[in-house]
């Protein structure tokens, strides 16, 4: 039988190895109960060795920041251009759209800033792109956010009162099973409320986010009209999400 130590050190390592994992699949792959494992995550959460979150447990080095706009700006980039592609077949002309902030949302902004569109926005680098074409774009107040360039709480959140939004776009930093995931409450804030006025939502995450969760989730999957993703995505995450909404890969 292995011992409360050696379980410790492994549930660490899967910790680590994946960035986040739930609760129910390290007691699956340890063969013990889900109790168990949660008072084990308890232990590791206070010795500082990972971060317990709800559902599961998530790397302390995955979680010690957030990476900055600018640094996210150069990952997967061939499939951040790929997605805004097809956000830009998926919308009308004519249509009210909500940007979120993310840099999957701002290479989609290059791709859509010259169609007949009206923007809301609580992105300071949407904005600023798309105050450079010939297009209606409206800007939220708010308090800045510095490290993802964006406008929060109750102030941002006021934009929506009057505005009816065809579209909501909204992006992530990582989606796991039905949960919708990011580092900050007030980012999935603004989203819900731009999600709650729209007619229909739209989460957007490269392939290399699924299956990976963030600390706060703030969505459902299951709730949104689609999931935009690239083409890299394998066929059993495409089967795997498929059952909570519509996968655009």
């Amino acid at each position: 039988m292995t011992s409360r130590n050696e379980r410790l050190k492994r549930i660490k390592s899967l910790v680590d190895s994946t960035g986040y994992i739930p609760t129910m699949t390290i007691a699956k792959r340890l063969n013990v109960s889900p109790m168990t494992i949660r008072r084990d995550l308890s232990d590791l959460h206070k010795q500082k060795l990972i971060i317990k979150v709800y559902g599961g447990a998530q790397s302390i080095t995955s979680s010690v920041s957030e990476f900055t706009t600018d640094e996210k700006m150069n990952k997967n980039v061939p499939e951040k251009k790929e997605i805004a592609k097809k956000l830009s077949d998926l919308i009308p002309n004519g249509s009210t759209i909500f940007l979120g902030a993310g840099t999957t949302l701002l290479y989609a902004v290059l791709a859509l800033k010259n169609k007949n569109l009206t923007f809301v926005t609580n992105s300071l680098p949407a904005f600023s792109e798309l105050s450079k074409a010939d297009c209606h774009v409206i800007l939220s107040g708010g308090e800045l956010y510095k490290n993802t360039s964006e406008f929060l709480g109750p102030i941002a959140e006021r934009v929506f009162d009057g505005i009816n939004i065809d579209l909501a776009l909204g992006s992530t930093n990582g989606i796991n099973n039905d949960q919708v995931t990011t580092n900050n409450s007030q980012e999935g804030g603004i989203q819900n409320m731009a999600f709650q006025y729209a007619e229909k939502s739209v989460v957007v995450a490269d392939h290399s986010k699924l299956d990976k969760a963030d600390t706060f989730t703030f969505r459902k999957l299951s709730k949104f009209d689609y999931l935009v993703t690239d083409s890299k995505v394998s066929k059993d995450l495409v089967d795997k999400y498929s059952q909570y909404t519509k996968v655009i890969h």
